[in-house]
């Protein structure tokens, strides 16, 4: 499939509300390392320059508080690694504050930018942590949606269910100083190497946070599996986010300045 079908064929579902039938059940599923599920997970993202919409659905104690919605941009380095560029479009009042991920191999940079800067501030330690925009995800959560799993030491458990799906279980050591968490639990379904659940602990056994996967959104374009519904829930606080990924355009064309630390907060040029 070509580069405008695969993109055409990820909005027509999307926009429809249209469903793949589901990832297919996986048969026995052969016992698989830590290692070869995050690679799986990782075969998940596209391999070339692409763009989506995301809308973040924000919730306290009482309903709705507000929604924002957002650009995501990814383009793979030279090198093979991932350049992620997440852009607020609304609300108007703090459109295109920017976060910009650039990963190669273990080695992680992100900075974030607020509109009219001159420059961009690079995010470490704790700040990994923060809220994005007042939101229940952080910078380092909403990577897991894309299937780039928090970094740390990861080992497998043993295999579960979740959403009435067979899922792989990877638990990871994170840094507490960084992340706010000393571990975090994943479930990976086995049929799709999507990411259908995640606990999130700070301490203890029980999590802080827990992030689900509807899985009745679960589709399939050329080779490639995703999620088109998350929700975030903050169990400490008895808030939540719900997170929608809607259509998917295929763009080889996606400038490099998008993904440069000097670049992607100014405007495009004239």
């Amino acid at each position: 499939m070509n580069a405008k079908r695969t993109a055409a064929f990820w909005a027509g579902l999307a926009l429809s509300g249209a469903v793949a039938a589901a990832a297919p059940s996986a048969p026995a599923a052969k016992d698989k390392s830590a290692k070869e599920i995050r690679s799986c997970m990782s075969e998940n993202l596209i391999r070339r320059a692409a763009l989506r919409d995301l809308t973040l659905g924000v919730y306290d104690k009482e309903g709705k508080i507000r929604d924002l919605k957002l650009k995501l941009y990814w383009k793979p380095s030279g090198s093979g690694g991932t350049r992620v560029l997440l852009r607020l479009v609304e609300p108007v009042a703090m459109a295109g504050s920017s976060y910009l991920l650039i990963q190669e191999g273990a080695n992680e940079e992100v900075y974030f930018a607020l509109p009219g800067a001159d420059r961009a501030l690079r995010i470490t330690g704790q700040n990994m942590s923060e809220p994005l925009w007042g939101t229940d995800f952080s910078y380092g959560e909403i990577k897991q949606v894309m299937g780039l799993l928090v970094a740390g030491d990861t080992h497998k458990l043993a295999d579960a269910s979740t959403s009435n799906r067979n899922a792989y279980v990877l638990e990871t050591a994170t840094k507490v100083e960084e992340t706010g968490y000393r571990k975090v639990v994943s479930y990976v379904d086995q049929a799709s190497c999507v990411l259908l659940k995640s606990d999130f602990v700070a301490s203890g056994d029980k999590p802080r946070k827990v992030l689900e996967g509807d899985a009745s959104t679960l589709l399939q374009a050329d080779k490639y599996w995703t999620l088109l519904g998350y929700t975030m829930r903050d169990l400490s606080r008895g808030t939540y986010t719900t997170l929608t990924l809607s259509d998917l355009t295929v763009d080889e064309r996606l400038a490099e300045r998008l993904f440069n630390p000097k670049e992607f907060f100014l405007p495009p040029k004239k």
